[in-house]
């Protein structure tokens, strides 16, 4: 894949991800120090699928500026059932 084209799909996953947080502060914080970097690139170098994409913060500050965004989300919205990577159920979450 040239490098034209791994831009362009690095910057639409990345518009999806900011697109994806709610909260205008935090999405400011994210998109002005995340950085995406790792396998995913390799993987579209030699035309392979692509596992996932790692997202690195440029500061201190900004990871945690997004790691309390996402604990907070999950806190208002935890998941019922937590499954191992191959789908099979591992915790249930009762709210008594």
């Amino acid at each position: 894949m040239k490098a034209k084209t791994i831009n362009a799909i690095l910057c639409k996953k990345f518009d999806q991800f900011l697109a994806s947080v709610e909260d205008e502060a935090v999405k400011k914080v994210l998109a002005e120090n995340t950085i995406i970097t790792g396998g995913s690139i390799v993987s579209m170098l030699l035309n392979q699928n692509v596992n996932d994409y790692d997202l690195y913060m440029r500061t201190e500050e900004a990871a945690w500026v997004g790691a309390n965004y996402y604990v907070r989300q999950f806190k208002e919205n935890p998941p019922m059932t937590f499954k191992d990577s191959n789908g099979k159920r591992i915790v249930d979450i009762v709210v008594i």
